[in-house]
């Protein structure tokens, strides 16, 4: 199948190589670009490969979601599924979805603990990811099961490095940069 998207994908660039003087079928070439475009995402559809890794974040501090949010939107390959400043509301809405791929959590939230929410959606996230201000060995002590942390203020040098680092050591497909 990816031999195949791969020819289909050669024709169509050789077809606007050939075609971009002819200023009359400007509209065709459009058209050409927009097939190409379906055909990538069939491709990948039909891989297996997902065009992306779903984020959830839970924090009650609106700068700390903030900085994740664009953490999060300059990697390709990552996409928000929601962000939300009180657990119990993540609780209610990632318990009824679909598994998620990165769960980020701030520790020390009003009414519910992020350690006491990941026991609850431990099942429906990929990786738990704890951001906070406490140390890591103490965040350790509390809970144990958690994949990776990121120490509050986050740099963005080392959430790439956190995302890297979980997408390689366990075998994911690293997505392709012209993906959508």
């Amino acid at each position: 199948m990816a031999n195949l998207c791969h020819e289909i994908r050669c024709l169509l660039v050789n077809c606007l190589i050939n075609m971009s003087q002819a200023t009359v079928l400007l509209p065709f070439l459009w058209m050409v670009i927009g097939i190409e475009v379906c055909i990538v995402k069939l491709c990948a559809a039909n891989l297996n490969l997902p065009m992306y890794y779903s984020c959830a974040i839970v924090d009650d501090e609106q700068h700390a979601i903030d900085v994740l949010h664009d953490y999060i939107e300059d990697i390709r390959f990552l996409k928000l599924f929601s962000a939300f400043n009180n657990p119990f509301d993540a609780l209610r809405i990632i318990s009824a979805c679909d598994k998620i791929d990165f769960l980020f959590l701030d520790i020390d939230m009003d009414g519910m603990k992020g350690t006491e929410l990941s026991q609850h959606l431990r099942s429906k996230a990929r990786f738990v990811i704890y951001a906070s201000a406490y140390l890591e060995n103490d965040v350790r002590k509390i809970d144990s099961s958690f994949e990776c942390y990121l120490g509050k203020p986050i740099s963005m040098k080392r959430f790439a490095g956190t995302i890297d680092k979980l997408i390689r050591l366990n075998n994911l497909p690293i997505k392709n940069e012209n993906s959508l």
